[in-house]
């Protein structure tokens, strides 16, 4: 009996091994390994079980949301309570990816143009890409974090980042 506790206890361990390991290996790919639209149990295999978990209460309960933190990853997983499915990937400035389209943090906003060509609208601080969902955050005209959104998301996120 003693020796099954021990093999199992051995087994986790390795395994548990092999998930850190695999977290920690190739950096993240926004718009490749973590998508919008994914479901979120895709995520906590990829990423792990996260730290901290977020209920965002909403006007009424169709409104509420969660927010996932993966602070070692640099990223926050928003989605609705009701649906199951990512409805924001938010990077944050420690994010040590890159986007599918090869711009890491820190790019250039020139570089934001060769990639996605002029924004549907922009300020000094925010680039908006509201037709694929993305809004690139500037400071000084470089990438410092970014919020890439579902299509048709009712995420609150996303109606503040339209009104300013």
């Amino acid at each position: 009996m003693r020796l099954n506790n021990f093999l199992i206890a051995v087994l986790l361990v390795g395994f548990m091994g092999t998930t850190v390991f695999a977290q920690e290996g190739a950096p993240l790919v926004i718009g490749k390994d973590l998508k919008v639209g994914m479901p979120l149990e895709n995520v906590i295999a990829k990423l792990g079980i996260p730290r901290n978990i977020i209920v965002n209460r909403g006007t009424e309960p169709q409104a509420d949301s969660v927010a996932i933190e993966y602070q070692q990853h640099g990223i926050v997983i928003h989605a609705m309570s009701r649906k199951g499915s990512v409805e924001e990937i938010e990077v944050l400035p420690n994010f040590k990816g890159t986007f599918a389209e090869g711009i890491k943090l820190g790019a250039k906003f020139t570089d934001l143009i060769g990639k996605y060509g002029m924004p549907h609208t922009l300020s000094s601080k925010v680039a908006r890409y509201p037709e694929t969902g993305m809004y690139f955050m500037l400071e000084k005209e470089a990438l410092v974090s970014a919020k890439v959104f579902a299509r048709n998301s009712k995420i609150f996120d996303l109606q503040m980042i339209n009104k300013k």
